[in-house]
């Protein structure tokens, strides 16, 4: 049996355990795109509380299915898609391609530079020339390689197509 000291501290440290702040058994994460918006509720369509960078180290305070509660370095909390997060460090700066795969690094050999660099675009050239390919089709593959979205058109994009944070399920 307990005495009632014992019961007293266990009662205090349960008290303690549950109200203690989400810092104490946080963890540690980091946001691995440029942009990420810190939203006060669990919706993209939230008031916006912070926006973050590349490879800012956040504390995952509360785990909800779709989205984390995050605690910013500015001390800052909010809601943030966990798709956004990366429990392993990740380095700053971002692109266009970022945007879209959340990396920050790309290897030459994913990138259309990389082709480049390597003759990729050449030998494409020379095989649609061999085969005969319409120039039309031709032009028409290089418009769509030289396009960029802009951030604003990607996030209406998802918006109304219910992708990624917007998906709802």
């Amino acid at each position: 049996m307990l005495t009632i000291r014992q019961q007293a501290t266990m009662v205090i440290v349960g008290l303690i355990l549950w109200l203690a702040p989400g810092n104490l058994f946080a963890q540690t994460m980091y946001i691995n795109k440029d942009g990420v918006k810190v939203t006060e509720e669990q919706s993209p369509m939230s008031r916006v509380v912070e926006t973050l960078r590349t490879g800012d180290q956040v504390r995952v305070v509360e785990k909800g299915v779709r989205h984390y509660k995050i605690r910013t370095a500015s001390g800052k909390t909010g809601w943030v898609f966990k798709f956004k997060l990366s429990d392993k460090e990740v380095g700053g700066g971002g692109d266009a391609l970022s945007s879209l795969t959340g990396e920050t690094r790309v290897a030459a050999r994913e990138a259309r530079t990389g082709g480049s660099i390597r003759g990729l675009k050449e030998t494409s050239d020379r095989y649609a020339e061999t085969k005969q390919f319409d120039p039309a089709n031709k032009d028409a593959v290089q418009r769509m390689e030289d396009r960029t979205i802009s951030r604003e058109d990607l996030l209406k994009f998802h918006r109304e197509g219910s992708v990624g944070e917007f998906s709802g399920g």
